[in-house]
């Protein structure tokens, strides 16, 4: 855990509301776990949570009484009001089980604002949950885009920025656990914006929903070398292939993550800026990278990646992956058309 946090549980100093935000991989649950455990901890070493004592081993297991996670309902993009009035905010004013605090963490916070601009109803309430705090329970808010909370709701907690592990170091710990060449575990880095956890995860999962990452792999390559020249059937039949591939929401906007990184290693590629910052430097990718150098201009390149982050920022407002997809792809192979011949 974080010094300037130990050093802040240790002289009792807790506040009673925290954001943790980051990219996901960074580790906003494990630090509100081990936040937690430190607190609850009966036989704390140097400040910190000893990892063994019964509070500890609960924690570790899930199962402790005065450490709850939350996190939207049934799949959905969004607190229903209903979840956070009768559940969360109930649950914030019971008395600690056997600690001296109880921890409620609300995971992708954001999901308590709607895109659309309507009244922010799960917003609303906890805010003045945020106004009123119990006094034995603390609130602990993680977010990946901690911008579209309200200031209100962000003032009010005491905020803490996480940055995730490095591709390469992530790549380190995947090549370790799984065996593969260091290009496969590089891509698969990328694909996990950096969340070991979700990259295993994606290796592991159940057949059924378990995405076909070579496939996947290729079909970006092929997308970012032959979009600006693809006819709209073969255009759509890559959505297509891509959406099939991905298996869902996750992969699939990690799968944006990587288009929009080849993108911008090929505009840096064609500005001369050294390897050193590039996101890939060997396999297919650093190949293809190279190739769309030689051929697009830095300009266009910056504005496809641009475009396929923007998607992905707001790929999960959409229901129909496949309609999202062909709407993107349209749209990157309008920039090629419109982009000045090199």
């Amino acid at each position: 855990m974080g010094q300037s946090l130990l050093f802040a549980l240790s002289r009792g100093r807790m506040a009673h509301a925290y954001l943790f935000s980051g990219p996901q991989g960074s580790g906003k649950g494990r630090l509100a776990l081990e936040m937690a455990k430190a607190v609850l901890c009966r036989s704390h070493v140097d400040g910190d949570a000893c990892g063994t004592c019964s509070s500890c081993r609960l924690a570790g297991q899930g199962t402790h009484p005065d450490i709850e996670f939350f996190r939207p309902e049934d799949g959905r993009t969004s607190y229903p009001v209903r979840q956070l009035r009768e559940d969360i905010r109930r649950r914030a004013y019971l008395v600690p089980s056997c600690g001296p605090k109880r921890f409620l963490v609300i995971e992708q916070a954001e999901a308590l604002v709607k895109p659309t601009g309507a009244r922010n109803e799960g917003a609303d309430t906890l805010l003045k949950l945020l106004e009123e705090p119990a006094r034995d329970t603390v609130l602990i808010l993680l977010a990946t885009r901690p911008e579209r909370l309200p200031d209100t709701v962000v003032s009010r907690c005491q905020h803490v920025r996480l940055r995730p592990p490095g591709p390469d170091r992530v790549a380190q710990v995947l090549s370790a656990e799984t065996g593969l060449a260091r290009d496969e575990v590089l891509f698969l880095a990328h694909l996990s914006g950096g969340d070991v956890p979700a990259a295993l995860g994606f290796l592991r999962g159940k057949k059924k929903d378990r995405p076909d990452l070579t496939a996947l792999r290729s079909a970006l390559l092929s997308l970012a070398r032959d979009l600006g020249r693809m006819t709209y059937p073969e255009l759509f039949a890559a959505a297509a292939a891509l959406e099939g591939y991905s298996r869902g929401w996750p992969v699939l906007t990690g799968a944006l993550g990587v288009l929009a990184a080849l993108y911008r290693d090929a505009a840096l590629k064609g500005a001369g800026v050294p390897d050193e910052v590039l996101h890939f430097t060997l396999g297919p990718e650093a190949a293809l990278t190279r190739d769309l150098a030689a051929t697009c201009g830095p300009g266009l390149l910056g504005s496809l990646a641009s475009r396929v982050l923007r998607a992905q920022d707001e790929a999960r407002r959409y229901p129909a992956r496949l309609l999202f997809l062909e709407v993107l792809f349209l749209d990157l192979r309008e920039m090629y058309e419109n982009a000045p011949v090199q």
